[in-house]
C-alpha cells in the first residue's frame, strides 16, 4: 500500500494537489541512461544525476535519501517538493530526492517508475509490487525498514484488547484507506469482520479525539505522539497492535526499480546501495542534522503535513526501540529475509487471486527483490 498518510480534510487535499506533479518533468537523463559522471569517486558507475522517489513529504524514515545529501550542501525546491545536492561519497554525483503525496497527485510510486524514465529508485511495498507485477514489475534492492510500522490503533480509555482477534469481537468500526490489502488479510483471518470496518479513512483523527467507537490505521513512528503532544482535546497514549505482527509481514516502502533498470544500472547500484547502508546508519547514530534539514525544509514547503525536530527524536526513538531499523536476519544492514519474502509473495498472490487480481503468471519472490547489491560488512550491530 502507498503510503497517502492524509492528515488533513478532504478539502486540504484538493487544495495541495496545485502543486502535484510539478517536478516530474522528464528533461533530467534516464535512469537507464549508463554513462558515468567521470572521475574516481564512490559513486562513479552512476549517471550524473541519481532520483529517487519516496512516497511521501520528507520525513526521518527517508533518512536512506536524504542523507546522502550534507544539508549544509543541499538545495531544496519546496514547490516542486525536490531535494537536491552533491553526494556527500561522491560529490561529483547529485543526489535529487523527489517528494510523494501531493507532488505526485498522490499516485503510488510503481506509476511513477513508469511514467518518468529519470527515476532510478522509488520506494514500493512488497504488496504494491506482487499486485502490480504483472504489466509493472518491480524489484527491490535495500530495505530501510525491517519491521512495517504501521499500525491500528485505539483509545485505552474505550477498549482493552489484548490480541488482533479481540478487535473482531468489539463494537468498534474500523477505518482504514479503500483498497489497503492487509485488511483482506485481516478478515479472512477473522482477527476484524467485514460488516465493521470502514475504508472512508482520509487519516484524519478526528474521529478518535470526538471519542467516537473507533479503531483506525496509523503508523507507530507518528500517530501515537501526534494524538498525545498535537491534539489537546484527545493528549493521552493510544494503545496499538502491529500489522506486521498477523502474519502480514511486508516489506514497507523498500528502494525499488524497474527490473531493466536494475539490470542496466548493475555498476551504479553495486556502489549506490551500500552508500545508502551507510547513509541510514549515519543517521541513526547521529540523527539531528537530518532531522533539523527536514523540519526545515517542510516549513518551507509549507503545507498541512510537518515534522518538529522534537516530532523528528521520536520518530528515530521508535525506529531504533521498536526494532524498525536493525540488521536483517542474515546480519546485513537493509536485507531482505529469503524465507519471509516467499512466504509473503505467495500469500499475496492467493489475496489477489481471490479478488480477481492478476499477478505474474510464475512469480516468484527472486522477481521482486535481490539483495546482491548490498554490502555484508555494513550491519547496524557493529
Amino acid at each position: 500500500m502507498n503510503r497517502t498518510r492524509l492528515l488533513v480534510s478532504t478539502a486540504a487535499i484538493g487544495a495541495a494537489l496545485s502543486v502535484a506533479l510539478t517536478g516530474c518533468g522528464g528533461t533530467e537523463p534516464t535512469a537507464q541512461d549508463a554513462a558515468a559522471a567521470g572521475g574516481d569517486g564512490a559513486l562513479s558507475a552512476c549517471p550524473a544525476t541519481v532520483v529517487l522517489q519516496t512516497n511521501w513529504f520528507p520525513e526521518p524514515e527517508h533518512s536512506a535519501a536524504y542523507a546522502l545529501i550534507d544539508p549544509a550542501e543541499a538545495t531544496t525546491d519546496p514547490d516542486a517538493g525536490i531535494y537536491s545536492g552533491p553526494a556527500i561519497v561522491d560529490p561529483n554525483i547529485t543526489i535529487e530526492v523527489r517528494s510523494g503525496g501531493p507532488f505526485i497527485g498522490f499516485q503510488q510510486s510503481t506509476a511513477l517508475l513508469y511514467s518518468d524514465d529519470s527515476i532510478m529508485l522509488a520506494m514500493i511495498d512488497t504488496d504494491e509490487s506482487v499486485k502490480l507485477s504483472a504489466d509493472q514489475p518491480t524489484k527491490a534492492v535495500y530495505t530501510p525498514l525491517q519491521v512495517n510500522p504501521q499500525i491500528l490503533f485505539w483509545d485505552p480509555e474505550r477498549y482493552s484488547f489484548d490480541d488482533l482477534a479481540d478487535i473482531g469481537q468489539s463494537d468498534a468500526t474500523v477505518l482504514y484507506f479503500q483498497g489497503a490489502t492487509y485488511m483482506d488479510y485481516l478478515i479472512a483471518q477473522g482477527d476484524v469482520r467485514a460488516d465493521q470496518v470502514d475504508g472512508s479513512f482520509d487519516g484524519s483523527v478526528t474521529r478518535l479525539v470526538a471519542d467516537e467507537p473507533v479503531v483506525m490505521q496509523g503508523y507507530i513512528t507518528q500517530e501515537p505522539y501526534r494524538l498525545k503532544v498535537d491534539f489537546p482535546d484527545y493528549g493521552r497514549d493510544v494503545d496499538s497492535f502491529l500489522i506486521a505482527d498477523s502474519g502480514y509481514d511486508i516489506y514497507a516502502a523498500a528502494w525499488s526499480g524497474k527490473p531493466e533498470v536494475v539490470e542496466a544500472q548493475s555498476e551504479c547500484l553495486a556502489q549506490l546501495v551500500p552508500a545508502m547502508q551507510q547513509s541510514q546508519l549515519d543517521y541513526m547514530e547521529d540523527p539531528e542534522p537530518i532531522n533539523q534539514a527536514i523540519s526545515d525544509y517542510l516549513v518551507e514547503i509549507d503545507q498541512f503535513f510537518q515534522v518538529s525536530p522534537e516530532l523528528g527524536a521520536e520518530i528515530h526513538r521508535v525506529m531504533q526501540e521498536e526494532g524498525l531499523v536493525t540488521d536483517g536476519t542474515d546480519g546485513v544492514f537493509g536485507s531482505f529475509d529469503a524465507e519471509r519474502m516467499e512466504r509473503m509473495t505467495t500469500l499475496l498472490a492467493e489475496i489477489y487471486a481471490e479478488s480477481g487480481v492478476d499477478v505474474a503468471e510464475g512469480l516468484t519472490a527472486e522477481d521482486i527483490y535481490t539483495n546482491e547489491f548490498l554490502d555484508p560488512s555494513i550491519s547496524f550491530s557493529s
